[in-house]
């Protein structure tokens, strides 16, 4: 066996669990959505098993232009570790976002430490991994709510292209414990500097992230996400943060979205949602974003 120190990430699809046992009603809305054949035969494991594939491809995406890291994929989750913690907070910002732009609602935690694994495997059954660090990063990821990315304290030390503001605090809503965070939506393109991340323009920063928060807010892709409180729950503290961020590159902006306000009339949500959500709304919203962050930084100059 190997022991090593490094970086691990571990990084869960929401939703997969309610989505399993029957609470979720899929219908051919939420097929077409991700662009998936349906036939009326079709129940909500075998839309699990489409997310699944389509997760897995992004996966296999992120090896191919990721040198240096392991993945191994475990039915909804997965786990994403290196020697280099530099290259794992590199690829777990870039898992992120495809995640998001592919409809794919996500968690995760980040931890550097113990890495065991073994010196030969059958390829044929993956790579598997375990150690403290893998440990810690299956225990950070159910640190809060929405896709989040949530680290162990020893991290930032171990880091050397990474700026100190990709972290923060947060106090946790589950026991109001204090949790560092990885604010992965600050940082659409990957990071290769050690200094403050501020982009002279940041407009297209600014695009990416309103795109993200216009897909979570209309699009189908997330139709069955938005099918339970818990789901919507998700969805709603996602945009929150996200939103939030947009006053990291402008200020008085007026993107951001409260938690609260979005899950007011919640029962009402979760039965008009197909009314919401359609890929028209979606565009749609997303040009008046771009339309007020051109204004303001026209402003601005």
């Amino acid at each position: 066996m190997k022991e090593y120190s490094g970086a691990v990430f571990f990084i869960d699809i929401l939703g997969v669990g309610a989505l399993t046992k029957g609470e979720i009603r899929i219908s051919d809305v939420d097929y077409s959505a991700h662009r998936f054949k349906f036939q009326d035969k079709h129940s909500q494991h075998h839309f699990c098993a489409k997310i699944l594939l389509k997760f897995r491809r992004v996966l296999i995406g992120l090896t191919a232009i990721n040198k240096g890291i392991k993945v191994a994929q475990l039915s909804d989750c997965a786990f994403i570790w290196s020697e280099n913690p530099n290259l794992v907070v590199n690829a777990a910002r870039e898992l992120m976002w495809e995640c998001i732009l592919a409809g794919i609602l996500c968690r995760g935690g980040l931890a550097y430490g113990q890495i065991v694994e073994p010196d030969k495997i059958n390829t044929k059954l993956g790579m598997f991994i375990c150690g403290g660090a893998a440990t810690e990063a299956v225990q950070l990821e159910s640190s809060g709510k929405g896709a989040r990315v949530f680290i162990n304290t020893e991290l930032p030390g171990k880091l050397s292209s990474i700026p100190s503001d990709a972290f923060t605090p947060r106090k946790s809503l589950i026991d109001f414990s204090i949790v560092d965070e990885f604010l992965w939506y600050r940082y659409p393109d990957r990071i290769t500097s050690r200094l403050d991340y501020i982009p002279v323009n940041p407009l297209p920063a600014l695009h990416k992230i309103a795109k993200a928060i216009a897909m979570l807010q209309y699009s189908p892709k997330f139709l069955w996400n938005s099918a339970s409180q818990h789901g919507l729950l998700h969805l709603a503290c996602t945009i929150e943060v996200m939103s939030k961020e947009t006053e990291y590159f402008c200020k008085n902006l007026g993107l951001k979205f409260e938690c609260e306000n979005i899950m007011v009339g919640c029962k009402d949500r979760i039965k008009e949602r197909y009314k919401e959500r359609s890929e028209d709304i979606c565009k749609k919203i997303f040009n008046s974003f771009k339309q007020t962050i051109t204004k303001k930084l026209e402003a601005n100059i």
